[in-house]
């Protein structure tokens, strides 16, 4: 299995320090590749006032710039919100930089005011979504396109071509899985929802894949947020109220959970009602070395993942060093576990 850190890399409330704050990631990206991680990652986001990043072509550069071994990508890239072609070209030449590293997810994206932004009617995320699919999968294989969809017309071909790069379908539902592996690509997961949610939609997505004849292409790629330290109640104090706040930005302002799926919600009438002990069973990757290896092989006996993608520091905290200190001990104390001798 691998492990990868997808970063936060906001400034909240309002981006004062945004350029400090990217200094820092990159500081965390070296770090993190010396620790032993397999890959890096960053979000997209749109007119967010804490600096949450817009675009992820200057971000990956940099990356692919400063690193050697890991890969390097996106969990989620909003593919409906630009042309596939430039999709396409951006990331062909993003790959070439890297040599090989690039790991594209993509994903329909969920809040109304960026379809605003951008003029696109949210009842045709799916079939705009499916057509840029599509377009970017044949492009980066080198084919002359004559494509005339209802969203767009391609005549053409790309140059140059990616040399390693990889497209992965980000989904939060049993149609989205299934997309995943209709097109043939590994699926990285939510990190919200709980083990059961999981296996459920993992299954689906390889029973998904077998009908469509993809399973040889499918990789189940899970996103955790967690935290290593002494004990589970330093992470409580240090970490968990970071935690609760983004959790319930996707309760309160984005509903993202699948509430039937999930009891707890149903006493959830504030933040303060989720609640650490509660909230972090059979979800986060928290407290101690023994407690993340348990943690994380109870996901692996549950759905098999090949890959484990963390993030450890929210928008608002913990500091940076205390961030640096979490990578080096989870790659010191955690990952070695899942490595064979």
């Amino acid at each position: 299995m691998k492990f990868g850190i997808l970063f936060r890399p906001q400034d909240p409330p309002d981006a004062a320090n945004i350029v400090g704050r990217w200094q820092e990631v990159l500081a965390a990206a070296r770090v993190a590749e010396e620790a032993g991680f397999d890959g890096l990652f960053i979000p997209e986001h749109h007119m967010m006032p804490d600096g949450y990043p817009p675009s992820p072509w200057a971000a990956l550069g940099a990356l692919a710039a400063i690193t050697e071994r890991v890969e390097i990508g996106t969990t989620i890239h909003l593919l409906p919100f630009e042309h596939p072609v430039h999709v396409a070209e951006h990331a062909a030449m993003t790959d070439v930089i890297a040599n090989g590293r690039l790991r594209l997810g993509c994903g329909l994206g969920n809040f109304p005011s960026e379809f605003e932004l951008y003029g696109i009617d949210p009842r045709f995320q799916v079939s705009r979504f499916e057509e840029c699919i599509e377009i970017v999968q044949r492009l980066w294989a080198g084919e002359e396109l004559d494509f005339h969809g209802k969203h767009f017309d391609v005549q053409g071909r790309i140059t140059p071509l990616p040399v390693g790069a990889q497209l992965w379908l980000g989904a939060m539902s049993e149609p989205g899985v299934r997309r995943a592996a209709r097109f043939g690509c590994p699926w990285p997961t939510d990190p919200l929802h709980n083990i059961g949610v999981m296996k459920d939609w993992a299954d689906t997505y390889r029973a998904a894949g077998r009908e469509y004849g993809t399973s040889d292409k499918l990789g189940v790629h899970l996103l955790r947020d967690g935290w290593v330290a002494d004990s589970l109640d330093e992470v409580e104090r240090t970490w968990w109220p970071h935690i609760r706040a983004d959790h319930w930005f996707y309760f309160e302002k984005v509903p993202r959970w699948v509430a039937e799926r999930e009891p707890f919600l149903q006493d959830v009438a504030g933040e303060a009602d989720f609640h650490f002990d509660r909230h972090r069973i059979d979800r986060l990757i928290v407290g101690n070395p023994d407690d993340c290896v348990a943690s994380i092989r109870a996901f692996q006996e549950a759905i098999d993942p090949e890959y484990l993608i963390m993030s450890f520091r929210m928008a608002s905290g913990p500091g940076h060093e205390q961030e640096l200190d979490c990578i080096r001990r989870f790659g010191r104390e955690v990952i070695p576990a899942f490595r064979s001798t």
